[in-house]
């Protein structure tokens, strides 16, 4: 008990570091995505590193990285996701500052047409997997599996991209964002839990990303 106890609370420190770190990344040194990239890069590799060591566990097992089951529903989940992503896009884009969101892509994130493809691939791929291993792999693996565990981590998932969109919405649109985000979290946790692999996750996610993407490229590009 004591061991498991030691285990949510260096979850929950590691936590509170990781927004923090990447809260005062976003909002005070306000870096290119390329260094900032890199800071989160640096930071969950340290983190899940760190954590394989001192619960003497695999990094694939510490962050669930195993084989699927079968995937055949899970096509069509990444599909929804994609075109849902875009679907709610229009629904709200009337209420989104779509002038302020591409400055601030193109000044803070120095994004231009030459780099915004490299950039989104890598948020697509490398970034949708980091995330995962660190809130639907680590954190929801040091509550046990709980629905605790769930729920901490989607907070935690939710919390963490403040920092990149709270300068871009209205407090409104802001609030709803963020519940959204808590429900995504815990999608994604399901899904995982579903295939029983940190993999299943990582496709939707990325998926998902890649329909965020889709909206930065054509406001960076036709807007």
């Amino acid at each position: 008990m004591k061991q498991n106890h030691k285990k949510i609370l260096s979850g929950v420190l590691t936590a509170i570091l990781f927004i923090a770190v990447m809260y005062l990344t976003e909002q005070i040194l306000r870096p290119g995505y390329l260094i900032k990239a890199l800071i989160k890069l640096s930071s969950i590799v340290l983190i899940l590193l760190i954590n394989s060591k001192i619960h003497q566990e695999k990094l694939k097992n510490l962050i669930y990285f195993r084989n699927m089951k079968p995937a055949k529903k899970l096509y069509l989940a990444m599909a929804v996701v994609f075109f849902g992503v875009l679907i709610i896009f229009c629904l709200i884009r009337n209420s989104l500052d779509l002038a302020s969101i591409r400055q601030n892509l193109v000044t803070k994130e120095q994004l231009t047409k030459q780099n915004c493809l490299f950039v989104f691939a890598y948020i697509a791929i490398i970034n949708s997997f980091l995330e995962e291993a660190l809130f639907r792999g680590f954190l929801y693996h040091i509550f046990e599996h709980s629905k605790t565990g769930m729920i901490f981590s989607a907070c935690a998932f939710s919390l963490y991209h403040l920092g990149i969109i709270d300068n871009w919405l209205n407090p409104a649109i802001l609030i709803f964002c963020m519940i959204g985000l808590v429900a995504v979290g815990i999608f994604l946790q399901m899904i995982c839990n579903h295939y029983e692999s940190l993999k299943a996750s990582w496709l939707v996610h990325g998926c998902a990303n890649l329909a965020i993407n889709t909206i930065g490229f054509i406001l960076i590009c036709f807007y």
